[in-house]
């Protein structure tokens, strides 16, 4: 069998592992330069468990959240869930490195157009697409609307400056004036180290808004004059869309969509990191079966976002439905040091309670893939 695989993000890197590690004959093809034009938070949830140590990029885990509305509440989100900070430009050269060593032939500054797109369809048994959104497929198939019909829309900068006081934490600040269409909408901060921080602003954004949508720039600025950041030296910039939902269709022809070409990103803070890397290893699994294993991919991806999609889908409502102040009340009440007061919110939020307990009891890891 012989695949091509669009694009070197983390799903792409871990399509092309996945199936080197089958004996199958892989090009992969990135338009820059491998960990160039990444625009991310890089403080990701590490939901399948593939990140067990500082290293290769990975930064440091990250131990709680510093969440601001009303109030200030702290929550250890990370004795809990694992996060990672994450140097993904290190990061996925080092993947690079691990998939020529299995003998992936990587061809660098290499984008991929929809003409050669329609060459390579003839050219390989099959394509996965991890190009991003939107992908190259959704050009040549005519779905690249699907991406903005509503989605997450972030502009972010990396700060130096001191930010000794919060590693290894991050902090979440919720805007008391952001309509509930927006909604979920914050901003953050996240210290790659003690001298340098990830800082931006998300909102969801809808196709039909028109010129109402939010001036993420103004949003950022903003934010940053707030916190006292608006001095920093700014060392990047950079923003983009992220899909709000999986695509309704994966497979076009003898193409799979993989990461946030499929649409696998968080509806709650626009993270896909850990999806991508799942959607890459089992879109391998899939076309190794053929038709009827491509046919079974989308339900495999479902499975496994079952529990973190529910509890995304009633935090984002508690955020539409809510009043800030009435959100600030529900924030002060979960992060309590007071057994009763979190007892008593659980009691007021019995759907939100029973989602989150299955979201962190539930444990999963990419099938067959060595640790």
């Amino acid at each position: 069998m012989k695949i091509a695989v669009i694009g070197a993000g983390p799903g792409g890197l871990y399509a092309a592992l996945a199936a080197a590690r089958k004996n199958i004959t892989v090009d992969l093809f990135e338009k820059r330069k491998v960990g160039e034009g990444i625009v991310c938070g890089e403080c990701i949830f590490d939901s399948l468990g593939i990140m067990t140590r500082p290293g290769r990029g990975l930064l440091h885990p990250v131990k709680g959240l510093v969440l601001k509305a009303g109030g200030e509440y702290r929550f250890p989100l990370g004795s809990h869930k694992p996060l990672w900070m994450l140097d993904r430009r290190i990061w996925q050269q080092d993947l690079s490195r691990q998939a020529k060593t299995l003998g992936v032939r990587l061809h660098e500054q290499a984008g991929v157009t929809v003409s050669d797109l329609v060459r390579m369809k003839k050219s390989y048994d099959w394509i996965l697409d991890a190009s991003g959104a939107p992908s190259v497929a959704s050009r040549l198939c005519g779905f690249a609307r699907e991406y903005v019909q509503e989605c997450l829309a972030a502009h972010q900068v990396r700060l130096a400056g001191d930010f000794s006081s919060l590693v290894p934490c991050i902090r979440v600040v919720f805007f008391p004036d952001l309509p509930a269409e927006n909604q979920p909408g914050y901003a953050w901060v996240f210290p790659r180290d003690e001298r340098s921080a990830n800082v931006g602003v998300v909102c969801t954004v809808r196709k039909t808004q028109g010129p109402g949508r939010p001036d993420m720039k103004k949003m950022l600025a903003d934010f940053l004059r707030r916190e006292g950041l608006a001095g920093a030296s700014v060392l990047a910039r950079g923003g983009g869309i992220a899909p709000a939902r999986m695509l309704s269709r994966l497979v076009y022809d003898n193409v799979l969509l993989v990461g946030d070409a499929a649409g696998l990103t968080s509806a709650l803070h626009g993270g896909g990191i850990d999806m991508a890397c799942l959607s890459g290893v089992l879109a391998v699994k899939a076309l190794s079966g053929g038709q009827a294993g491509a046919a079974r991919y989308a339900g495999w991806l479902e499975r496994y976002m079952r529990e973190k999609n529910a509890l995304e889908k009633v935090t984002i409502g508690k955020m539409r439905s809510l009043t800030f102040g009435e959100f600030d009340r529900l924030l002060s009440g979960v992060t309590s040091a007071s057994l009763r007061v979190r007892f008593w919110t659980a009691l007021q939020n019995p759907l939100m309670f029973w989602t989150t307990i299955r979201w962190f009891k539930t444990k999963k890891k990419i099938p067959d893939w060595p640790v």
